[in-house]
């Protein structure tokens, strides 16, 4: 807000609008994958078109780019003439493009030198974006060099730095948890061989100089004789406005909460010195993306039971504590109303207490028993049929062609949903695929929340004619059943049977998929065990159980306290997001003796890991606890023994090497294998 000063209302709305937006875009930019793989370049070509008036509305889908069509562009139009808009188009692509810049440097792994860092990092913060909107909110556009001496363009880039320096410094702790080098003190640290603290003192000594120059700069500009006398009280505003965004920038980096990592610790202490090793690893660290197993170490070791202030969540990582907060029924699902209810509504995977345990009554026989004999011979076709399609082939893609439609197809046909075509099969994947994105976007990425609600109105309306089908003529599949059940004498609602059709289908095939490609990972890649289920098919038991615990599909399950809690790590407050972490409690070496070894042997009694007992937290635990763990283990094992019947020296393609990713779900994106 003290960006606006005295700016009118009109003016300051727009400026603070574009202040959100570029926000969001940072976000985005930093938290996580979104920015690779051309994403941002297609996104900075979207909004070059769009504020060239050569975008249309139909072409757009980003809400980001759809509120820059349709509202902010416009209204930022208005504040200036054609010249200012021009030179802010200009800043706002030059913007983009350093954002580009850092990007490819991080997937690159580049280095980068304090000049040319200098030279970015003022746009990247987007400092002369901001600075031509402030003048025109506040009526006072300069021309370009008022004086013609060069001084009005050099005292932007001065402020520029200050206020992305202190921005620089005071994250440089978030920074290192997250692994960004691109940080003034880390560049500094780099360049000159210093420590940390000796970097710090060196960007506030380079601060310190840019506040000097400013300062000298300002007074030779005003008292330039070429400065028209009739502008200089208009460069004097201008120029003493630009010191207010400097204070501002200063006094909101000191006081704000977003650069402090651990509950009570400040990125700073109040003489300057930066406290990088008392931050703990951030869920929106891209490590946890890549290879979260160092980060949950160090979570188990240092920061049992942490609060992660840029996510708002406190995050257990030893096995005691985790399950705990998954039995404990202090530890609620009231999290998912805002995580699922905006996407399906009241569902089973919101409702906590006898609510919860009416609902999963009507449907726990379908996973059990004579149900569960039944999908076996579901499961068992469709294995055949893919693998069948997989013969005369030298080599293939699982992920693809495997482990990916068989959970779909198996779902699907539990649900009374065709999935007689490859077409057929493709678009409900495709519904599964951003459905779970959605479901697991803890990042809350608006493109997500956004897509994910049109995908949403999308699979409503293909099932539409297949509910109505089943309300008047009921078949033998999990619809029908739905239909005919009763809570508290009442029926099952549409909406609630919509919504459970979404999550089955969702969570079903998703998880599915990256236990498969993960136990399929674990038999090709560890000494004897592809020959040990061959020769002993009981064995594959075995292996998808040591996989789903050291290498569990979910990574991550949320709940939210109801009231403060003790666990053996620590006091957890009332009203705490927290997050579960399965894959760090699955290998918590007080639990599990050399956590991360994949041990075929591992457990005496198979049965008891798909039950509320299991020792691992893969399937949760408690009165959430899987309900589907029973058909993940029919279908993984079942899948995995039909595809080595069918190719016994099944092997990874030459070159190809397996790299899991995610970690909401963690599992290859591709398995390229010969058959």
């Amino acid at each position: 807000m003290a960006l606006t000063g005295t700016a009118p209302r009109a003016g300051a709305t727009v400026l603070m609008d574009w202040f959100l937006w570029a926000v969001v875009l940072d976000d985005r930019v930093d938290d996580g994958p979104w920015a690779e793989d051309g994403a941002l370049d297609r996104f900075s070509a979207a909004v070059d078109a769009i504020t060239r008036g050569q975008e249309g509305r139909a072409g757009v889908h980003d809400p980001m780019l759809t509120v820059l069509i349709d509202d902010l562009w416009p209204r930022t139009g208005r504040l200036a003439d054609e010249a200012w808009l021009e030179r802010l188009r200009g800043h706002l692509l030059h913007h983009l493009d350093a954002q580009r810049d850092l990007v490819r440097m991080r997937e690159t792994a580049a280095d980068i030198g304090s000049e040319e860092y200098v030279r970015i990092r003022r746009h990247t913060f987007g400092a002369p974006l901001f600075f031509d909107l402030i003048e025109a909110a506040d009526g006072l556009v300069l021309p370009a060099d008022p004086c013609g001496q060069g001084c009005w363009p050099v005292l932007r880039d001065r402020a520029a730095d200050v206020v992305s320096w202190t921005n620089d410094i005071h994250s440089v702790a978030k920074d290192v948890v997250l692994g960004e080098r691109f940080n003034l003190v880390t560049v500094l640290a780099q360049e000159r061989s210093l420590t940390p603290q000796a970097a710090v003192d060196a960007a506030h000594e380079m601060l310190a100089t840019a506040v000097s120059d400013f300062t000298a700069v300002k007074r030779r500009h005003l008292g330039h004789a070429d400065l028209p006398e009739a502008d200089r009280p208009d460069v004097a505003r201008a120029a003493g406005r630009l010191e207010q965004v400097m204070t501002a920038s200063v006094d909101w980096h000191r006081t704000t909460s977003r650069y402090h990592l651990q509950s009570g610790i400040p990125a700073q202490d109040r003489h300057g010195s930066v406290r990088t090793g008392e931050a703990t690893p951030t869920l929106k660290s891209r490590q946890f993306e890549t290879d979260p197993y160092p980060l949950y170490e160090r979570l188990r070791t240092a920061f049992p039971l942490a609060y992660d202030e840029p996510t708002d969540t406190w995050l257990l990582s030893r096995h005691a504590d985790v399950r705990t907060a998954l039995t404990d029924q202090r530890f609620t699902n009231a999290n998912y109303t805002w995580q699922i209810t905006p996407l399906l509504g009241h569902s089973i995977v919101s409702m906590d207490g006898r609510e919860h345990t009416a609902h999963r009554a009507l449907l726990t026989p379908e996973f059990r028993s004579r149900a569960l004999a039944v999908m076996h011979d579901s499961i068992t076709e469709v294995a055949t049929s893919l693998v069948e399609r997989l013969r005369g082939r030298d080599t293939a893609d699982l992920i693809t062609e495997f482990t990916t439609p068989l959970p779909v197809q198996v779902i699907a046909r539990l649900l009374g949903l065709p999935t007689d075509t490859p077409e057929q099969v493709a678009r409900l994947r495709n519904w599964t695929k951003v459905g779970f994105s959605y479901l697991g976007n803890y990042r809350q990425d608006p493109g997500l929340l956004t897509y994910g609600l049109a995908s949403r109105d999308d699979f409503y309306a293909y099932l539409q004619p297949y509910l109505d089908a089943r309300r008047t003529q009921p078949g033998n599949d999990l619809i029908s059943v739905m239909f005919d059940s009763v809570v508290d004498e009442q029926p099952l609602s549409e909406e609630y049977i919509r919504g459970c059709c979404a999550i089955l289908l969702t969570a079903g095939s998703e998880t599915s998929n990256a236990g498969l490609a993960n136990l399929i990972v674990n038999v090709l890649d560890e000494p004897g065990v592809r020959d040990a289920v061959r020769r002993d098919p009981a064995l594959v038991d075995h292996a998808l159980t040591e996989t789903l615990r050291r290498d569990a599909p979910m990574q991550l399950v949320l709940r939210q306290t109801s009231e403060a809690v003790e666990l053996p790590s620590g006091t957890v407050p009332a009203g705490a997001t927290v997050a579960c972490l399965i894959g760090a409690a699955n290998r918590d070496p007080e639990r599990f003796r050399l956590p991360d070894e994949f041990d075929l042997h591992r457990t005496d009694s198979i049965d008891r890991e798909y039950s509320a007992a299991s020792s691992h937290v893969a399937f949760g635990a408690g009165r959430h606890f899987c309900l589907g763990s029973h058909l993940v283990r029919a279908e993984l094992t079942a899948g995995l023994r039909i595809l080595l019947d069918a190719f016994p020296d099944l092997r990874w393609a030459p070159g190809f090497t397996p790299r899991p990713t995610g970690f909401v779900k963690r599992c290859p994106p591709r398995l390229d294998v010969t058959l």
